[in-house]
């Protein structure tokens, strides 16, 4: 029985070993092509801000101002805010920005509980890239 138990792990190891380097090269490859996804936009720069300031539960404006290396507007972008709750378990809300400038865009959101919240920017600029920006927005207070 011993001599089988011997057996049985070295048996196992080069298999776990193979196993382990496996999901070492997926990780790496998932964490490379992560990051491509915001290198074609590296000249882009997005500013926002969230109003009303302190946050609270109901309706809030998130302005959203874009601009290239230049600091020129970049214009005929679609955007749409993704608002989470920063624990698991809410559904999300989504509302699209509309243009209200050169580079300038304005969305509606609703903040449903207080708490803190995270919105998620989907940007497409008029040239087809892409962007995903993340605001943090802490301590959404009670009205």
């Amino acid at each position: 029985m011993k001599r089988f138990l011997l057996r049985g792990r070295r048996t196992a190891a080069p298999f776990y070993r193979w196993l382990l380097i496996v999901l070492a090269c997926a990780a790496a490859g998932m964490a490379t092509a992560c990051r491509r996804a915001n290198e074609g936009a590296a000249d882009i720069k997005v500013l926002t801000a969230v109003q009303p300031q302190p946050p609270r539960v109901g309706q809030a404006t998130v302005t959203i101002a874009i601009a290239d290396a230049h600091a020129g507007p970049v214009t005929g972008a679609s955007i749409q805010v993704e608002g989470d709750m920063a624990h698991p378990g809410m559904a999300p809300v989504f509302h699209d920005a509309k243009a209200m400038a050169p580079g300038s865009y304005v969305a509606e959101t609703d903040f449903t509980m207080p708490g803190d919240w995270v919105l998620l920017l989907h940007i497409r600029l008029a040239d087809g890239r892409k962007i995903e920006r993340q605001v943090d927005v802490r301590g959404v207070e009670e009205k």
